[in-house]
């Protein structure tokens, strides 16, 4: 257990490293608040419910720090692994594979903790953010859209074979998804065939879910296509991920 420790403590150390995984997990969202915030502050509005701008940016923002964390860290992580040799090396040691992924699972979700409360506080701070859902109930649904995302990283991961490849693959589909599944902005303003197509995307249910979760309500119940949305991609994901793995 120590050892594991040690290495999620290691992984996660890496990437703070990184500029582009600690810029867009840490600081992009919060910015974001404050860009937006400061422009259109944060009164509540008639045409959404009495919450104001920010109160219904806040959960697709964490959608965001999720989809960068799953589809940008997780594959040019391990493909950069890959590319330079250390997952052959670490092939002739104990470690596994399942305790390098768990590992890179560990530091991936103290990172996607790390932004969302980050986020959560300039939020309230600096315009008193609204959450009238409850804590258990919006993490359980953020648990299940992000179980999504990072199964699909994690099958990226497992095919890409070097850094680069990687990053151009997740440009090519974290993009979109930010756009389109309501992470960036809200769907409500897309097209209805548009809204349609996003409606398959890995991330576009966990913006749904914690969505819900976020104004209290009973996504458990009502978001069931949702669910079973993230569930779908969460066992393709799992599956690609453990069909293609290679040290090298």
């Amino acid at each position: 257990m120590r050892g594991f420790l040690q290495l999620v403590r290691f992984e996660f150390l890496l990437q703070l490293r990184q500029p582009f995984a600690a810029f867009f997990t840490l600081a992009f969202p919060p910015m974001l608040v404050l860009i937006f915030g400061s422009i259109y502050g944060n009164a509540p509005r008639p045409d959404s419910g009495g919450y104001g701008t920010v109160d219904i940016s806040v959960p697709g923002y964490i959608a965001l720090i999720v989809i960068t964390a799953a589809i940008f860290n997780l594959p040019i992580s391990l493909a950069s692994y890959r590319e330079r040799g250390i997952l052959r090396r670490l092939a002739v040691t104990p470690v596994s594979p399942l305790v390098l992924l768990s590992s890179q699972l560990s530091a991936l979700a103290i990172l996607i903790a790390c932004g969302t409360v980050l986020l959560v506080l300039v939020a309230k701070v600096g315009y008193d953010l609204r959450f009238p859902g409850s804590l258990p109930s919006a993490f359980a649904a953020g648990l299940i859209g992000a179980g999504a995302l990072l199964a699909v990283g994690f099958a990226l991961a497992a095919v890409m074979p070097s850094a680069r490849t990687a990053t151009v693959t997740a440009m090519v589909i974290a993009y979109p998804m930010l756009f389109l599944s309501g992470a960036a902005l809200p769907r409500e303003l897309l097209p209805t065939h548009v809204r349609e197509f996003a409606a398959v995307l890995p991330a576009t249910p966990l913006v749904t879910l914690l969505r819900a979760a976020w104004d209290a309500q009973p996504w458990w119940r009502q978001d069931l296509g949702a669910i079973l949305a993230s569930l779908a991609w969460s066992v393709a994901g799992t599956a690609v991920a453990a069909w293609r793995f290679r040290w090298e």
